[in-house]
């Protein structure tokens, strides 16, 4: 097939089946270790032209997209080939650094040499994993990194590098054990010598010097709070389809029934969370929506926190509404920054119109500019507002971050999402948001997943159905939080470096390590 042997294909197939292995619905975080395997063993070995690793990176890629995202078909089988189809080119282009990094010797490797390979390999990676999260806006989800967000010890140093510090070594791991193998087989042929693996040694220092950081991080005692907050948050599960909004009236007797549940015969809440807006009209122009703010105040909840439209003349916004302290008060608002193409807005609707009938919607949204903390009456807690997939994009929730805020706070809407497992991949995603910051995340979602993360990562309460064994149930969360003063973490503070990093070390690959296997 286009003059690459089968071998090639299947070893290409393995490595985007096992990526997504490791995202729900399946989540398996072993497979994130070795799903790099095959296609980095077949390019070490067989050193393919760059024609045939574009073709071959590129296959991965698909397979691996079009299973993981597979949900995308609830909203748009053509989008969702589309997308996957453009998303493969990053792990094309990986592949190709991959080759060129192997060496023009297939038979000579040593400890040095692998060491170089296994880093620029997992350079290379987190590199256009970081791509594929900004150009064109970005979507970054479920990277490598992703996938290892129940081994808490391991997911810890994203406090230090984000997610793409979790994939760097976990890329390294994998890479390093593709390496040792190959090196074993060389070695049992007879085709060179053995000698000690200090490349196999440098993959577990790097590994073992990961947990570590990960034990001291669990097991360090947290200082007293300064707040403890407390809080409610409303999954109604509205039926919807992925551009139909409910009614009003729908929409507001779900939340008020949930919340007279929540609320009835307990001491007033801090705060009480409904998710992102679900019917179609902003706040403003909705009595009734009015209505059920003001009665749920009433009966015990001194803040609330809601999703809504809201029209200010010509332009039409996706926002949180927060409403708090006396009654009558103009309520503080969050425009959403980051808005979804094709979802929220139309690229290039202005130069060519037409292009607005390919989204049933319509029309546009009008996206915010800053990122916004609201603060609590009368406890001046500070919370930061994520609405729909911003919790899912590291650079928007580290400008929030550093506001000091000391809650983040998800609303969304995934009821379009269905039975798939989008709404469970969009809690893997976040998570990890807690862990940057170290800031618990509190979600409140139509139908799920509606939870609160410790800043550890730690899923602390999540609605769940026994019943049905299901997420996807109406109810609600409540309880208390401790919240501590807020500090600013390595990422907060410096982003994205691994991917800078990663950038200069491919560059010196290209330029100095020629043949990276010569001693």
């Amino acid at each position: 097939m286009l003059g690459i042997p089968i071998a090639g294909w299947i070893c290409a197939g393995l490595t985007g089946l096992g990526l997504t292995l490791g995202f729900a619905p399946f989540s398996q975080p072993l497979a994130g270790w070795l799903a790099l395997i095959p296609l980095a063993y077949y390019g070490q070995k067989n050193r393919p032209g760059i024609r045939a690793a574009l073709i071959l990176g590129w296959f991965a890629g698909v397979t691996h997209f079009l299973t993981t995202f597979s949900w995308l078909t609830t909203v748009t089988a053509a989008g969702w080939i589309a997308l996957c189809i453009y998303m493969a080119i990053y792990p094309a282009l990986w592949f190709v650094l991959w080759v060129r990094f192997s060496g023009s010797d297939p038979d000579r490797m040593s400890s040095a040499g692998n060491i170089r390979h296994a880093m620029l390999g997992a350079s290379a990676w987190v590199a256009t994993e970081w791509l594929r999260g900004t150009v064109f806006s970005g979507f970054g989800w479920n990277g490598l990194g992703v996938s290892q967000g129940s081994l808490l010890l391991l997911a810890q140093i994203a406090d230090l590098g984000g997610t793409l510090l979790v994939s760097w070594v976990v890329a390294m791991g994998s890479l390093t054990l593709t390496l040792t193998a190959r090196r074993f087989e060389l070695e049992i042929r007879g085709s060179q010598k053995w000698k000690p693996r200090w490349d196999f040694t440098a993959g577990v220092f790097v590994i073992g010097l990961t947990m570590v950081y990960g034990a001291r991080t669990v097991l360090r005692q947290l200082p007293p709070p300064i707040h403890t907050l407390s809080y409610a948050a409303i999954q109604p599960a509205v039926a919807q389809d992925p551009w139909r909004s409910a009614k009003i009236e729908k929409v507001a007797g779900e939340l008020m029934h949930w919340s007279e549940i929540a609320l009835t015969g307990r001491e007033p809440i801090d705060l009480l969370v409904w998710p992102e807006s679900l019917a179609g009209t902003g706040w403003r122009e909705e009595p009734e929506f009015q209505k059920v703010v003001q009665r749920a105040r009433r009966i015990g909840a001194r803040s609330l926190l809601t999703g809504s439209l809201d029209i200010r003349g010509p332009k039409t916004f996706n926002c949180a509404v927060l409403f708090t302290g006396p009654e009558g008060k103009v309520p503080l608002v969050y425009d959403k920054t980051h808005l979804v193409v094709m979802g929220e807005y139309v690229p290039l609707a202005g130069i060519f119109p037409w292009l607005r009938q390919l989204v049933a919607p319509g029309g546009d949204l009008t996206a915010g500019t800053v990122p916004g903390v609201l603060e609590l009456e009368p406890s001046g807690i500070r919370v930061a507002p994520l609405i729909c997939f911003e919790d899912s994009v590291p650079r928007l929730v580290r400008r929030a971050a550093q506001k000091l805020p000391h809650l983040l706070v998800n609303l969304t809407n995934d009821g379009w999402f269905g039975s798939s497992a989008g709404s469970r991949q969009h809690l893997e995603n976040a998570r990890f948001r807690a862990i940057e910051t170290r800031l618990p995340l509190l979600r409140a979602t139509n139908d799920g997943v509606t939870a609160l993360i410790s800043p550890r990562g730690v899923i602390l309460s999540e609605v769940w159905d026994p019943d049905s064994g299901s997420y996807r149930a109406s109810g609600f969360i409540l309880g208390e939080i401790d919240l501590h003063e807020p500090q600013t973490t390595v990422y907060t503070r410096w982003g994205d470096w691994p991917a800078w990093g990663s950038l200069g070390l491919i560059l010196a690959g290209l330029v100095f390590f020629r043949d990276v296997n010569k001693v």
